[in-house]
């Protein structure tokens, strides 16, 4: 059952990306993940939130306000988006029904089989049903990605749901920098080291 009320830990927020799924997208970064793959370059993320979390019908706002003319969806990334998957569950059941064309997708480092067996985070199944795009299985730092939107060869990218409209292979570029209200640097997409180092050395 998803979980309507349930807060969010948010990481960061980014209003349009084109590295983080095909098209122009709204990214939702979670905090908090325990998979802890070596080398992943979100360690920031990974510490649980300690904040009282974001409500869900804050964020539908947010999402909603963040959309262009040429925004095609929604990403979830992080931290793990399925360690918060019933009140990320809750927040896209209500975002369907403001934005139900909207292209869903999420990053996750677990592996489908896992999502859906016994052993599942509670609320994958959900979150699961919710989404047209999946990206799983944990980062390998030593088997770096040679197709768009995966960070090591292991990953896969599923299409739950509805395909999307452009080329799966139409990647825009490989990462983007972004400079959050605050004055904060945000990385995103899947930068080598040089610039994960120059990131860093601004934050």
């Amino acid at each position: 059952m998803t979980a309507l009320n349930e807060r969010i830990h948010l990481a960061g927020f980014a209003p349009a990306s084109r590295v983080n799924g095909p098209g122009l997208r709204v990214v939702l970064w979670v905090q908090g993940c325990d998979l802890a793959c070596p080398g992943c370059f979100n360690a920031a993320t990974h510490p649980p939130g300690g904040d009282a979390g974001t409500p869900p019908e804050d964020l539908v706002g947010r999402v909603l306000a963040a959309r262009g003319p040429d925004t095609v969806g929604l990403t979830f990334s992080g931290g793990e988006p399925f360690q918060q998957a019933r009140a990320l569950a809750g927040l896209a059941r209500r975002l369907r029904d403001e934005w139900p064309d909207a292209s869903l997708m999420a990053f996750s480092g677990y592996r489908l089989d896992e999502l859906r067996g016994a052993a599942a985070p509670p609320g994958a199944a959900d979150l699961l049903s919710a989404l047209d795009l999946l990206v799983d299985g944990r980062f390998e730092a030593r088997r770096p990605g040679n197709r768009p939107w995966r960070g090591s060869r292991n990953q896969r990218l599923w299409v739950l749901g509805r395909p999307p409209q452009l080329e799966l292979d139409d990647a825009r570029g490989a990462a983007e920098i972004h400079v959050t209200p605050e004055g904060g640097v945000l990385l995103s997409g899947f930068p080598d080291a040089r610039l994960r180092r120059l990131v860093t050395s601004l934050s």
